[in-house]
C-alpha cells in the first residue's frame, strides 16, 4: 500500500500509517486528567478512547490529577458552580488507579497523554499539570495530546508547538514535529464522530509507541 504523507510528512491519516508501525515495548505512560467532564475536567469520551488505546497496545499506563480544589461547572447551564477537588473528580475516570499529581516523578516515565477539556486552561500557565509537561519537555519525552490539549501545550510552552500542523491535521489522523516529541490529534475540535475521533487517537498512540 502506498503511503500519502502531508506538510512534510508530519501529518498522518489513520488509514495510511497505522500497518506500517512497529511498536516498542516496556514503555511506562502517564495519562494527565484534570476533573470529568467537558466544561471544567477532562473530556470524558477522549479520555475513554486514550484507554482504549493505550489497552488495545498493551500500554503501562497510570491517570494522575492534580491534588487542588477548583469551581466545578454545570454542564447544562455552563454557569460555575461550588468549588471541588480536581483529583476526587478525575477519580471517576480514572479506573481506580488514579494518582496525585505530586506522588508521581515524571523522571519514571517514557510519554505523557493528555485527553482535552475545559480543565486544562484553568490556570494553566502556574499549575502543576503545566509543570509535569514542562519537565517531560524537558526531558525530551513524547507527549500527546488533542482538542484543546493544544492551547494548553502552547501556553505552558509557546506557540511554536505544532505551528502550522495542528491546524491542518484531520479528524482521523495526527500530527508530529520533526523531532518526534510533540503529537497532536483534533478529536472533537474537526468532527462529533466519536468513531472518527478513535481513528485519531488511536494512531497517535501507536505511533508514540513506535517513535
Amino acid at each position: 500500500m502506498k503511503v500519502h504523507l502531508l506538510a512534510g510528512d508530519r501529518v498522518f491519516r489513520y488509514n495510511q500509517v497505522i500497518h506500517h508501525l512497529k511498536g516498542a515495548s516496556g514503555m511506562k505512560w502517564l495519562v494527565l486528567l484534570t476533573g470529568c467532564g467537558l466544561g471544567d475536567g477532562s473530556c470524558i469520551e477522549e479520555t475513554v478512547l486514550t484507554y482504549t488505546a493505550l489497552d488495545k497496545y498493551g500500554c503501562d499506563y497510570l491517570p494522575v490529577a492534580e491534588d487542588t480544589q477548583a469551581p466545578a461547572v454545570n454542564h447544562i447551564t455552563e454557569q460555575p458552580e461550588e468549588m471541588r477537588s480536581v483529583l476526587t473528580e478525575a477519580a471517576r475516570l480514572g479506573r481506580g488507579r488514579i494518582r496525585p499529581l505530586d506522588k508521581v516523578d515524571p523522571a519514571e516515565y517514557d510519554a505523557l497523554v493528555i485527553p482535552g477539556g475545559l480543565g486544562l486552561l484553568r490556570d494553566c500557565r502556574t499549575s502543576g499539570t503545566a509543570e509535569l509537561v514542562r519537565q517531560f519537555a524537558a526531558r525530551g519525552k513524547r507527549i500527546g495530546t488533542m482538542c484543546a490539549g493544544i492551547d494548553f501545550l502552547r501556553a505552558v510552552l509557546g506557540p511554536q508547538v505544532l505551528q502550522g500542523l495542528a491546524e491542518i491535521t484531520p479528524a482521523d489522523g495526527f500530527c508530529r514535529d520533526a523531532d518526534g516529541a510533540f503529537f497532536y490529534t483534533p478529536a472533537f475540535r474537526r468532527t462529533g464522530s466519536c468513531h472518527i475521533i478513535q481513528q485519531g487517537i488511536d494512531g497517535m498512540i501507536r505511533a508514540m509507541q513506535a517513535t
